[in-house]
């Protein structure tokens, strides 16, 4: 892996991650805008009655964000890891070599 590679895997990461807050801000804004909603119409939506759509719309771009920051968190996380398989395998391969 050239370290172009890495350096744009950690770009993405950056970039998903960030993107996972603002996502994360517009879903917790949609939230408190359900939870109103299923104040003033408890007897249509809420504890008695199933969720409308603006409901499960809210559920949904809540664990949409949360996806999008994990897969930004998993790029920047496997950029040390694949320093360290790269560091193992030298390892392995010199091991494997004939002595003379």
């Amino acid at each position: 892996m050239q370290s172009s590679d890495i350096q744009d895997s950690q770009r993405s990461g950056v970039i998903l991650v960030t993107v996972g807050i603002g996502m994360t801000a517009v879903a917790a804004a949609g939230a408190v805008i359900a939870a109103d909603h299923m104040a003033l119409a408890a007897s249509l939506c809420g504890p008695v009655a199933s969720h409308c759509v603006l409901c499960v719309a809210s559920a949904g771009s809540l664990l949409a964000s949360a996806g999008v920051f994990g897969s930004g968190l998993m790029l920047l996380r496997t950029t040390p890891l694949r320093q360290r398989a790269r560091q193992a395998t030298r390892g392995l391969d010199e091991a494997r070599q004939p002595v003379a």
